[in-house]
């Protein structure tokens, strides 16, 4: 009965090749004539950032450059009709 507890050489696996368990392994199909198909990714990973980066220094300038216009003029509710007078309260006595 003890026999069937040891261990025969046949049972052990051999061990894995380094390529076969690579989780990103090189694919035949793919050849060199495919590869203008990676062409957009690779323009839109260069274009990507540089646009971020020039839109962000635009906005950055245009309000440095502009700070007077940041802050609205002071005005008042009867300010929005100058043609108009206030009415003149007086207080009851």
């Amino acid at each position: 009965m003890q026999h069937l507890r040891e261990v025969i050489a046949t049972d052990i696996p051999e061990p894995a090749v380094a390529a076969e368990t690579a989780p990103l392994a090189f694919d035949e199909d793919i050849t060199r004539r495919d590869a203008w198909m990676f062409a957009p990714l690779v323009a839109a990973a260069v274009a990507l950032p540089i646009v971020v980066t020039a839109l962000l220094g635009f906005s950055a300038w245009h309000l440095i450059s502009n700070e007077a216009s940041l802050s609205a003029p002071a005005s008042s509710f009867a300010s929005r009709w100058p043609d108009k007078e206030l009415p003149v309260l007086t207080a009851p006595l």
